[in-house]
């Protein structure tokens, strides 16, 4: 069964945004894989350039503490970055229930 899409409206706490991300980017990885017939290790490079770049331009915004929001960019964000992105990429255990897909009802 698949997960149903979340839309931006649906967005109301840190687990329904990360859902929102996870589609989002799966969904713009299959499309620059499908019309460029770039490798898929090509592709994961661009949108490890596209992150790394996200993140520059709002650490830059907010590098002088203008923006009411009260972030400001540290020197520790980019290992926390790529540490959240081995963590991601890493692989799951079988048995791990977070990573098993549900098949029936209860």
């Amino acid at each position: 069964m698949l997960p149903q899409p979340v839309k931006a409206a649906d967005i109301t706490d840190e687990n329904s945004a990360q859902t929102y991300l996870n589609q989002a980017v799966m969904t713009t990885f299959c499309r620059v894989l499908d019309s460029s017939r770039l490798p898929p290790d090509v592709v994961m490079k661009l949108l490890a350039s596209a992150l790394g770049q996200t993140y520059r331009e709002v650490a830059a915004a907010h590098h002088d503490g203008g923006c009411p929001c009260g972030w400001r960019p540290q020197a520790t964000d980019i290992e926390a970055l790529r540490a959240s992105l081995e963590d991601a990429a890493a692989p799951r255990r079988v048995d791990d229930l977070l990573s098993m897909a549900a098949v029936g009802r209860a």
